[in-house]
């Protein structure tokens, strides 16, 4: 009775994880990532000193520190998805949120621009380039 019930717990382990998408990691990465984008336009919208920006810059280099070399891997793993012009359908709703956020993102760095000068500001932005390089 006991291996019976062991082999359909692992029956259905292997029918609900052979059900996602084919794609499922590709979503699972770039939903984080833009999560963490939104936070840091939040971030950049409602910094109000140099202080607060390169704050708002230093928390989202930390997440891209994680998240980058991930979006690399989903990247190598996935080239289709960077040369085609058609979006796979499962992908659709997650490139609509990146392009939104592309939009608010420049009235947010039009806020900070006038912290830009400050040597904190550019030693966060200096770890963000690097974090995004990561990428690559």
């Amino acid at each position: 009775m006991r291996l019976r019930r062991g082999l359909v717990l692992v029956f259905a382990v292997m029918l609900i994880a052979g059900c996602g998408s084919k794609y499922s990691d590709v979503i699972d990465v770039n939903t984080k990532f833009v999560i963490a984008m939104e936070n840091y336009v939040a971030g950049l919208e409602n910094a109000g000193s140099a202080q607060e920006a390169a704050a708002a810059i230093n928390d989202f280099a930390a997440e891209m520190e994680k998240l980058g070399p991930k979006m690399k891997a989903v990247n190598e793993k996935y080239p289709e998805l960077e040369n085609s012009k058609e979006v796979p359908e499962e992908l659709k709703a997650l490139e609509k949120r990146v392009k939104n956020m592309q939009i608010q993102m420049g009235a947010a760095m039009m806020n900070v621009m006038r912290y830009m000068m400050d040597a904190d500001v550019q030693e966060a932005q200096k770890r963000l380039n690097a974090a995004m390089m990561q990428m690559s």
